[in-house]
């Protein structure tokens, strides 16, 4: 053979991997090209059952039960409706009489409400609304009632600048109060932490449950914290250093002069809420807006006339849920939830497809998940063990796996392995 024929074939050779190297990588980077596309909430409408106006309703910071408070309008009698599944299923429990301010811990185990007007009392329940427990704890019906996700510390003090008691807390479900400072908080946190917006904007903390208080931030509008406190959302702006520094947001797709009306933030400070007045004309609607990128892009739902009594939001952002109920047949009652994937743990040679972690919601593909052919691993990167082979070369020619946050790819191609070591 000649020597020409030879270079012939060698270069076809080196052609033909390349091109086969160069399929396989695009394979193998095409999830993670995808990743960095925003997620997209699912909203969908959900049915609560009974009768009776909805006064409040609450998702618990982990996301994993949905809580609502109904009044029977002819007995005045107040049911507790838990969900675990997203709102295909609801259990109903007796509530006390007047309930209202409904508070809810991180897992959803304690509930705190107040009682009705003239008792001066608050409830406790800590199996998750089924049986309560009145704490005669002098609590007036105008006080303000807060507490820490964890279900620790409750802070109640007066609203009304007539009053000037101090701020007071209970660290035993409301059976002792003890006085604090003379500064109301707007948030509480685990470990003694309170957050508050001054009178003149500038945001405030306190560490040692509301003995002392330090400047944290420069001026700012309406403020929503994340329940770490770490983030911070005052409308068109995001804090994720609790207020000290400031991201601002691009201009929302709105079309008319609102101001903020309910807001929300998750710990990571990339999943936000926010709902909109409408300053120009005597419009009651409240669209919502989503974000799940920081505020980069926003998803708007609510164009049907529907002004939302109450939106809250879970601890990591998988889980928005809003109530309104109106009377006024121009305006439909609504419940809603907003859906964010949540990507699941992956074990070697499984399929990394991520998905909803509630049990009821179908499992949906997760934009960061890897797509058909390749297989994804996370691992600690203290570990020093090499990831083990995924099963998925012999049938596909591609492998991942993720390691300290490193991408670890085996091409398989016409036989011949290549491996990027780290």
């Amino acid at each position: 053979m000649s020597f020409k024929s030879r270079g012939h074939k060698l270069y076809a050779g080196v052609m033909v991997f390349i091109s086969m190297f160069t399929l396989s990588l695009s394979i193998v980077l095409a999830p993670f090209a995808k990743a960095e596309d925003a997620p997209l909430y699912t909203w969908r409408d959900i049915t609560i059952p009974g009768q009776g106006d909805i006064s409040e309703s609450r998702v618990s910071p982990d996301g994993s039960k949905l809580f609502v408070l109904r009044r029977d309008l002819a007995s005045g009698s107040v049911n507790l409706l838990v969900s675990a599944n997203d709102g295909a299923s609801w259990s109903t429990f007796a509530a006390p009489e007047g309930a209202n301010g409904l508070l809810v811990s991180s897992d959803g185990s304690k509930l705190v409400v107040k009682g009705k007007y003239g008792e001066n009392a608050i409830y406790v329940s800590t199996d998750g609304g089924r049986t309560w427990v009145k704490r005669n704890s002098s609590v007036p019906y105008t006080a303000r009632v807060l507490m820490s996700s964890d279900g620790s510390t409750l802070v109640m003090y007066w609203e009304h600048s007539f009053y000037t008691d101090p701020m007071a807390i209970s660290t035993d479900d409301g059976n002792t109060w003890v006085p604090k400072g003379d500064e109301y908080p707007d948030y509480v946190f685990n470990g003694g932490k309170m957050a508050r917006r001054s009178n003149d904007g500038t945001l405030r903390q306190s560490t040692d449950y509301g003995m002392t208080w330090s400047t944290i931030g420069s001026s700012a509008g309406r403020v929503s914290f994340s329940s770490d406190g770490k983030s911070v959302f005052d409308g068109f702006r995001t804090s994720i250093d609790g207020g000290a520094n400031w991201n601002q947001l691009p201009e929302y797709p709105i079309d008319t002069i609102r101001t903020t009306e309910l807001s929300g933030i998750s710990n990571d400070g990339k999943k936000l809420f926010v709902t909109f007045k409408n300053d120009s004309i005597d419009d009651p609607s409240l669209p919502v807006f989503v974000s799940s990128d920081g505020g980069k892009t926003w998803q708007k739902w609510g164009d049907e006339g529907v002004s939302f009594s109450s939106v809250s939001m879970s601890a990591d952002g998988s889980r928005v849920f809003a109530t309104s109920q109106f009377t006024d047949p121009d305006y439909k009652s609504v419940y809603r939830l907003a859906i964010l994937p949540r990507p699941q743990p992956v074990t070697p040679g499984g399929t990394g497809t991520g998905g909803t972690t509630t049990p009821s919601t179908p499992t949906t593909p997760s934009t960061g998940s890897a797509s058909s052919g390749a297989s994804v691993t996370a691992s600690s990167s203290a570990s020093s063990k090499k990831p083990g082979k995924s099963s998925n070369l012999a049938e596909t020619g591609v492998s991942v796996w993720v390691v300290g946050g490193v991408a670890v790819i085996a091409v398989a191609a016409g036989g011949l392995v290549l491996r990027k070591r780290l």
